[in-house]
């Protein structure tokens, strides 16, 4: 009997916290796509060692193949995409992810950020980026942002190991 109440009880506290811990969007396990866009995110950063996500909200949706091929880093002959879209086993799907983000800024505040990643894939489930070169942040790939910047030779060497 008291076996019993004992597993319930763990079970019942078990199913708490895993609740709990979804809840504060902090799933147990990272997906591949939102792990490199965090990647890109602290690429970003004065001070990435300070980098804490809050929470995270994935998504994906399909994408027509115009949609697909407006992305610049998509962009190929139109022969080119015929032949992708022939061979297309799935229709593409963009990859979305919110990420909630506190770290600190250059003059050593602690900042809090919003910042939508997004992956556009041909291949369905199959295609998470491991490349931060790959995800757009906020609308914009890592080196069109890097060459924005003051410190921009600096930024793109950074950028190019990864």
């Amino acid at each position: 009997m008291k076996a019993k109440l004992a597993i319930a009880a763990f079970l019942v506290l078990g199913a708490v916290a895993v609740r709990y811990v979804y809840v504060l969007g902090y799933p147990p396990f990272k997906s591949q796509f939102v792990q490199t866009c965090e990647n890109a995110i602290k690429q970003r950063l004065a001070a990435s060692s300070t980098y804490q996500r809050i929470g995270v909200e994935e998504s994906r949706r399909i994408l027509t193949f115009e949609e697909f091929f407006a992305d610049p880093m998509r962009a190929v002959s139109e022969s080119s995409r015929k032949a992708m879209i022939q061979i297309a086993r799935v229709p593409p799907v963009q990859y979305v992810a919110l990420i909630d983000y506190q770290a600190q800024s250059f003059v050593g505040a602690i900042i809090r950020e919003r910042a939508t990643c997004t992956f556009n894939s041909l291949e369905g489930d199959d295609d998470a980026p491991t490349r931060t070169y790959w995800v757009m942040i906020d609308g914009e790939y890592n080196m069109a942002w890097a060459a924005r910047q003051p410190n921009a030779a600096g930024l793109q060497l950074r950028l190019f190991k990864d």
